[in-house]
């Protein structure tokens, strides 16, 4: 349930992402909704009385988290945002279905995660879901899948780094508190984009991302959404279940951002979108059988 509630979280926070990215460069977004997401998750944990150095917890198993910040938050996250700019989300979509078979190849060889019969079924009936429902055959200009090729390599590298590191440290999520580890992932995706967002050729448009102005409107919505609360859901799924099945799961994103496309963002939902949300539902219900 927390990895469907993930799914439906983060497909509002692109709905949202898509109208913030028009004024946010990807670094200063992703930089702003990370802040966002670390100031509220550490008021939550002190409000929760979570200890910020719990029993039992390593040094090692405190730096996996913060490196699978780094990595999973600081740089994927970046490159999801720079794939989106150059793609468009119909062919993102179609890219990311790459995202469940890394999850589960990733988890078999690293934790022996077993993988169910109708994680292979699901994994089809959710590709071709989002084929279904994202892709115009009618929009394909040559030219232009030419020059969308880098956004591509960014795309599934993007999915590839999100896979490996979460897969990483689902051990440690096994025995340690949800909050904490959140905030140690996010400490880390930070800690890399005030790196990055200090070189000069981000530093303007990431000081113009954290004055309060308009774009706030739309920023602080899809970062609440977006990182606090989707990013919770998402490694309290990973923590309770098989991490192939979850990331299947995760997938029904991309479905259920077609009506909220259609409904927020004017987007055309027809027959082969409301086919696409079907399958993709019947997909979810094959991930957890």
């Amino acid at each position: 349930m927390y990895s469907i509630l993930t799914a439906l979280a983060w497909a509002v926070a692109v709905v949202l992402f898509r109208r913030t990215g028009e004024v946010m460069p990807p670094v200063a977004l992703n930089l702003f909704k990370g802040l966002v997401g670390l100031v509220l998750s550490l008021v939550t944990m002190v409000a929760l009385g979570v200890p910020f150095v719990p029993e039992g917890v390593t040094l090692a198993d405190t730096l996996m988290l913060f490196g699978s910040g780094l990595v999973g938050i600081g740089i994927a996250d970046t490159l999801f945002f720079m794939a989106l700019n150059r793609l468009g989300a119909a062919r993102l979509a179609v890219v990311d279905c790459a995202y469940s078979p890394f999850m589960i190849l990733t988890s078999w060889v690293y934790l022996g995660e077993p993988i169910s019969v109708w994680l292979g079924p699901a994994v089809v009936l959710m590709g071709a879901a989002i084929v279904i429902g994202a892709w115009e055959p009618g929009s394909f200009d040559a030219a232009a899948w030419k020059r969308e090729k880098s956004g591509m390599a960014l795309a599934t590298l993007s999915v590839f780094l999100m896979a490996v590191s979460i897969v990483a440290v689902k051990p440690i999520l096994n025995r340690t508190d949800v909050w904490w580890a959140l905030v140690i992932r996010l400490a880390g995706g930070v800690a890399f984009l005030a790196v990055q967002g200090s070189f000069p050729r981000h530093r303007a448009s990431v000081l113009r991302a954290l004055t309060p102005g308009p774009a706030w409107r739309l920023a602080i919505p899809a970062a609440l959404v977006g990182t606090y609360l989707a990013i919770f859901l998402w490694t309290l799924g990973m923590k309770l279940t098989y991490t192939n099945t979850a990331s299947v799961l995760n997938q029904l994103s991309n479905v259920f951002i077609l009506p909220l496309a259609a409904f927020f963002l004017h987007e055309r939902l027809g027959p082969r979108q409301v086919a696409a949300i079907l399958l993709g539902f019947g997909a979810g219900i094959l991930a957890i059988l």
